[in-house]
């Protein structure tokens, strides 16, 4: 959700829907919010369940204020996820503008830790530990939700489309990056070859999809955002071919 521009039905931008969610998640006091986390193994039985959660270290404590300075102290640069590696952040960084928690996290990949520490002095909160491990969390809970989310598919897999060979080849979500002012363009549609303006669009819908060589079933969703994207184009450039 924190990666599109828009969502139907009413193409209003996510941050409305997010902060509202965020807000009953922060005020009830019903719900724990375990972030960086997994379910390792749930045991038990109908009612009575125990859930062993894994939680991966932010290497950030709750005296963080997202103030920033860490990452102006920081040299090492990472591919920026969230902008579907167009555009790159700082090891340590900001998930996305109104992250839940807002807090840094330190991509442990691409930090090299102790060696560099220089965000650590920065901070002045010392919300910053560079030693922190992950820990084991055991609950007891009633249920279990299975909730699968999704992930996109890999264009580069589909034969012809030029996904991974032609840079202004690109996919639905790296539109919507290219389409949101927290985006690698801050809002600016453009080739992404030398970023000039857009002349002509061709969008292939249901790539992939209905066919026993990649996903035998259709996306339910390619159409609408199909139109939804061209509305992005539209607005930006109202002569372009589409």
């Amino acid at each position: 959700m924190a990666q599109m521009h828009q969502y139907f039905p009413k193409l209003c931008p996510p941050s409305c829907g997010l902060e509202m969610n965020f807000r009953r998640i922060r005020t009830s006091a019903r719900i724990q919010c375990l972030t960086l986390s997994e379910v390792e193994k749930i045991t038990g039985g109908p009612g009575r369940y125990q859930a062993t959660i894994r939680r991966h270290p932010r290497r950030v404590n709750n005296k963080c204020t997202a103030c920033g300075a860490c990452v102006e102290a920081c040299p090492i640069q990472r591919p920026d996820e969230l902008n579907c590696r167009m555009s790159s952040t700082k090891a340590i960084y900001l998930p996305f503008e109104m992250a839940y928690p807002l807090q840094f996290v330190v991509d442990g990949s691409a930090c090299p830790g102790t060696e560099c520490g220089k965000c650590v002095p920065a901070c002045p909160y010392q919300a910053i530990d560079l030693q922190m491990k992950p820990e084991t969390i055991e609950v007891e809970v009633q249920a279990a939700i299975w909730a699968t989310g999704w992930d996109p598919f890999d264009a580069g897999k589909i034969d012809g489309l030029g996904f991974g060979t032609y840079p202004n080849v690109i996919s639905r979500l790296m539109m919507e990056r290219l389409a949101s002012p927290s985006g690698p363009t801050g809002g600016k549609i453009q080739r992404p070859s030398d970023g000039k303006a857009i002349e002509s669009v061709a969008f292939v819908p249901c790539a992939g999809s209905r066919d026993e060589n990649y996903l035998k079933h259709c996306s339910g969703v390619c159409c609408m955002a199909s139109l939804k994207q061209t509305r992005y184009i539209r607005q930006q450039y109202p002569d372009a071919r589409i």
